[in-house]
């Protein structure tokens, strides 16, 4: 199910595209809060490192759960990159896949392998695979009433949860969890103020109030890790269409704090009447995030929308091409690829028919 907001960076959440997070079930009881003790991980399948099950006393975590469905988790997975990089000896990043479809589990780690292999260093933490019985989706999200993707623990150095929730805002997160000062309801609560603010700035952005949404977005303040985030992409918004030279400014702010990502591209993309280097640049981000052959579909799906309609049916092509030659070296597998090509198939004739 898709919701009408979009998670750009690490805090702004703005009426646009696509869900930052994806729904999977009926919310469950929360049995799971933060100061519980956080459950093990036994019998996880690591693909990627070897952390083993416990939590080692003074060192925290960040318990992450994806699947390779997920494209908002494919889009966040950089960022988490970042941060193990970062955080290195003093935060251990865990990234775990569940709510996956498939019944065989061979399958499945096959295909997870294949998956975390293509990511390279845009999943440079480490990443394992949930119990055939779902284990840890059981005793974690499940455990604490989360049912969407992506979804991210926090667990401090005495193994107790000290936060949940979007793994964007863990520049807001870590720093004071590894001084042993944050809390969690204080920081939930900065959320919740924060997130009425962009509510109203919305509403200004989309009357095409810039210059009240700007003054909205200046308002905020610039040394927060969370509202700083929020506050450069309020402010680029609205600037592309008041002052495209200011709006360049920000952006190089933005580069220089790893906030220009496939997130940045979509929210780009979905401006009207903008300069067209602005659509020029969310093809550049797209492909530099795009690691797996399933993002072709994305990439074709933003040079179509920024007026790249020959690049799109082209990338569109490729991947066809792609899959065929996957049906040709898996001919016990080809059947599986057939709904990959349908897809494939129905975005070239929409995009070629359209004016």
């Amino acid at each position: 199910m898709k919701a009408k907001m979009i998670l750009l960076g690490a805090g702004l959440m703005l009426a646009s595209m696509a869900a930052p997070s994806v729904q999977a079930a009926p919310k469950p009881a929360s049995q799971l809060r933060t100061g519980d003790p956080a459950p093990a991980l036994g019998g996880v399948r690591w693909i990627k490192g070897a952390p083993g099950e416990g939590f080692k006393p003074g060192q925290a975590y960040v318990v992450e759960f994806w699947a390779t469905w997920c494209h908002p988790c494919r889009l966040v997975m950089p960022h988490l990159s970042k941060l193990a990089r970062e955080y290195k000896g003093k935060v251990t990043f865990l990234g775990i896949s569940i709510m996956e479809p498939d019944k065989d589990l061979k399958v499945l780690a096959e295909r997870l392998d294949g998956f975390v292999a293509g990511m390279g260093d845009q999943m440079d933490y480490n990443v394992g695979q949930d119990t055939a019985d779902k284990l840890i989706e059981r005793t974690w999200a499940r455990a604490a009433g989360r049912s969407s993707i992506p979804c991210t623990f926090v667990v401090d150095g005495k193994g107790r949860i000290a936060w949940i929730g979007h793994p964007a805002y863990l520049e807001g997160v870590l720093p004071a969890v590894l001084r042993g000062a944050f809390d969690a309801r204080a920081f939930d609560g900065k959320l919740e103020a924060l997130k009425k603010v962009q509510g109203e700035f919305t509403g200004r952005f989309k009357a095409a109030d810039y210059a009240g949404a700007l003054a909205m977005a200046e308002a905020l303040p610039a040394d927060d890790p969370v509202a700083g985030s929020a506050k450069r992409y309020m402010q680029l918004l609205p600037l592309l269409h008041l002052d495209p030279a200011r709006a360049e400014k920000v952006y190089r702010e933005m580069e220089r704090h790893g906030e220009t990502d496939a997130y940045l591209a979509d929210t780009l993309v979905a401006q009207k009447g903008i300069p067209d280097v602005w659509y020029a640049r969310a093809v550049e981000l797209v492909k530099a995030a795009s690691r797996q052959d399933s993002e072709s579909l994305h990439l074709a799906e933003v040079q179509f929308k920024t007026g790249r309609k020959a690049d799109a049916l082209e990338t569109l092509k490729a991947y066809s091409a792609h899959l065929k030659e996957l049906q040709a070296r898996n001919p016990g597998k080809a059947k599986a690829y057939e709904p990959y090509l349908q897809v494939v198939e129905a975005k070239r004739m929409e995009y070629q028919q359209a004016k």
